[in-house]
């Protein structure tokens, strides 16, 4: 006996403790997705045409009009992995809450195959709060977002937003900020300030110390009755300084780039049980009973007929130098906005979107077509135009729901006068082959999503896009390269996903 318990005393503490202390369980660290993928962005395509034969490696394969809500694309694995904590104040009036939240997300090299693991920071915060009655929603809050601040930002649907840590000309790695907010039941108004530190260059100095570069965004809103909401909000961005200058005795050398910007939205819906759409993305991640659900399954499902319509419009502006007139600057606005109707009957869902953003808005973070430089106001451009279209079917007693994607755009483009060039994004441009004019761009998803169980399911996917744009470089005998229109089989993609996706 008295062996035994020379071999167990130095654990014996342990043990007890480990009994007093409820287990751990892999949900409390909240939101963690594992996705095993096989997808081809283009079967008929092989390594000449730049595509790899179906694998279980890359990932990204979706359409343009996927992830509208999202930075991600849904075949990725990662996690957020919160530690969260809610208490009450000393004073009564006042409640505390707090979250390391950390990006986890394993990836593999595609070259090379070799695996490896992405770890940022996605929104830690801490906040306090001042109730004014013994309602939890009438309030007065500070929270400060302790390294990154991205996920406060200015617009409604996430691919539109703005003033995240993007906006500056420089990465700045992390753009930490605090927001002070204003809560009365549905109503809100904040106020909040970010800062970022970069490069700043001085004219009397030879080196390039590191400065302070601010933004602040303001914005309120509120709920009138249960099926209309109003929100506005407004920003102003020291996004970096003009350091493009051909002239270093001009008083434009290494001035600071002033961004500002408006944005509004205006939602109604037919019933209270259709929720109104708001990314994932833009809010603050919690992990208590009241936020944590048991299954990451769900399905739209409402009585009779349900309607929602949500429409927003972005105005933004920055100095830029003048393309016309050397050792000048201009004011460049940028313009975006969409349309959102979504339709319920039962367990079917038609989503309709309309979407518009112009050139200028595509490369504001850039900032410009040329870096710092405004788009010269006699080049010949068009904005970026798309419709898209979802429908689907909740199948409850198979749990199947197949869908059916479509998508039509008028890509955002400019001529330089010997090329028309594509825009697809701020970091995606495409040479348009040679004696066309950019052409409009079709997608379509087949798809079908089985639950499995409530933290896995199936989902297959068939994804077809055309596009004409896509063009080859030919070098010619002069030693002069022109553009030819690509192979059939690269302009008309055929791609594919299967995947098998869990949440806990």
């Amino acid at each position: 006996m008295i062996p035994i318990l020379a071999l167990i005393a130095p654990v014996l503490p342990a043990l007890v403790l480990s009994a007093l202390v409820p287990a751990a369980r892999a949900g409390d660290f909240m939101d963690v997705w594992v996705t095993t993928a096989f997808e081809d962005k283009n079967v008929a395509a092989g390594p000449s045409d730049d595509d790899e034969a179906p694998n279980f490696v890359l990932r990204g394969n979706s359409t343009f009009f996927d992830n509208y809500e999202s930075r991600y694309t849904s075949d990725i694995s990662q996690s957020r992995l919160v530690l969260y904590r809610k208490d009450d104040g000393f004073n009564p009036h006042i409640f505390t809450e707090a979250a390391m939240v950390l990006r986890f997300a394993p990836y593999i090299d595609g070259d090379s195959s070799k695996p490896g693991v992405n770890i940022a920071d996605d929104g830690s915060y801490v906040r306090i709060g001042y109730k004014f009655s013994e309602r939890e929603d009438h309030n007065l809050s500070l929270t400060g977002y302790a390294v990154d601040a991205d996920r406060f930002r200015l617009g409604y649907s996430y691919d539109l937003t703005w003033g995240g840590r993007s906006a500056f000309v420089f990465d700045p790695s992390a753009a930490p900020g605090a927001r002070l907010q204003y809560q009365n039941g549905a109503f809100y108004a904040f106020a909040g300030l970010k800062t970022a530190i970069g490069q700043f260059n001085t004219d009397d100095s030879e080196y390039t110390p590191s400065q302070a570069y601010y933004g602040s965004l303001y914005g309120l809103g509120g709920e009138l009755g249960d099926h209309l909401r109003v929100e506005a909000g407004f920003g102003a961005i020291q996004q970096g300084q003009l350091d493009s200058v051909t002239d270093a005795s001009s008083p434009l050398y290494h001035s600071m780039i002033n961004a500002m910007g408006g944005c509004a939205q205006l939602s109604v819906r037919s019933s209270d049980s259709i929720d109104y759409i708001v990314s994932n993305e833009l809010k603050l991640y919690r992990n208590a009973p009241d936020f944590v659900v048991d299954s990451y399954i769900s399905h739209r499902q409402v009585d009779g007929l349900g309607v929602l319509v949500q429409t927003e419009a972005n105005m933004l502006a920055h100095n830029l130098l003048d393309p016309a007139a050397t050792g000048s600057s201009l004011v460049e606005t940028a313009a975006a906005g969409d349309l959102q109707a979504l339709v319920v009957a039962g367990g079917t869902e038609l989503g309709v979107d309309l979407v518009f953003k112009d050139l200028a808005y595509i490369v504001f973070n850039v900032p410009g077509i040329t870096s710092q430089v405004g788009i010269p106001k006699d080049m010949e451009t068009s904005p970026q135009m798309y419709i898209r279209g979802k429908v689907s079917h909740y199948f409850e007693e198979a749990r199947l729901t197949p869908s059916l994607g479509v998508g039509y755009m008028k890509p955002a483009s400019y001529n330089t006068g010997s090329a028309w060039y594509v825009q697809y994004d701020a970091a995606t441009v495409r040479h348009v082959p040679d004696g066309q004019t950019p052409a409009d761009i079709m997608s379509g998803v087949l798809g079908v999503q089985w639950d499995v169980s409530r933290s896995v399911v199936g989902v297959g996917q068939l994804m077809y896009t055309l596009d004409n744009n896509e063009s080859v470089s030919v070098a010619g005998d002069d030693g002069a390269n022109t553009y030819a229109s690509a192979d059939p089989l690269v302009r008309n993609r055929l791609g594919f996903n299967l995947m098998m996706r869990a949440r806990f």
